[in-house]
């Protein structure tokens, strides 16, 4: 895929949005829901125990959710065009750079005239396991990651606690749901 090409799938699929997996629940409240990485909705693991059991969810629903799709695109980016991230778990995959997001005009509230947001992907097969560092770098708030499956149709963000995820339509994401109820946050607002 191109950068053009992406962009086009991008501003189809997803209108009247960036890729910034924080903000992703604000643009599609009725396809999101989220699971958390550990028991009693831990956020950070300790111990190795706690490790194997953040990866074997990741790696169960991420799989699950991926299921069958010949390719899925890792997106990440950078704040600082000039300084793109450069975590060791990116070093093995080639980006290709989509062009600088002027965040300030999208959101002037929030960020400060002349911050830009550089996305950039890479596609690559999903393979239980194969993703571990970069699902650990994510889990310690090193890194901002997400995987986007085009025949799935689905988002997959995780973060230093959980994952966020986005289905294509509310009926897809209360199955999985239900598939999952054991890992969902106990509060009402599902954060």
């Amino acid at each position: 895929m191109t950068p053009e090409q992406f962009k086009f799938y991008w501003l189809l699929t997803y209108p009247d949005s960036v890729p910034l997996p924080h903000l992703f629940r604000h643009f599609w409240p009725e396809q999101w829901f989220r699971i958390h990485s550990l028991p009693q909705s831990k956020r950070y693991a300790e111990t190795q125990e706690e490790w194997e059991i953040l990866l074997e969810r990741q790696n169960t629903i991420i799989s699950d959710l991926l299921a069958n799709a010949p390719e899925v695109f890792i997106i990440t980016g950078s704040e600082d065009a000039e300084e793109p991230d450069n975590e060791s778990s990116l070093k093995n995959y080639k980006f290709i750079n989509l062009p600088s997001i002027d965040l300030h005009k999208i959101y002037p509230n929030e960020y400060e005239k002349g911050e830009l947001f550089t996305p950039s992907f890479t596609a690559q097969q999903w393979k239980i396991n194969q993703f571990n560092d970069l699902l650990k770098n994510v889990a310690e708030d090193k890194l901002r990651a997400f995987f986007l499956s085009v025949d799935n149709q689905c988002l997959i963000a995780p973060y230093d606690g959980g994952v966020d995820i986005i289905l294509k339509d509310a009926q897809t994401k209360e199955r999985f749901k239900l598939k999952y109820k054991d890992w969902l946050s106990e509060r009402p607002d599902g954060l």
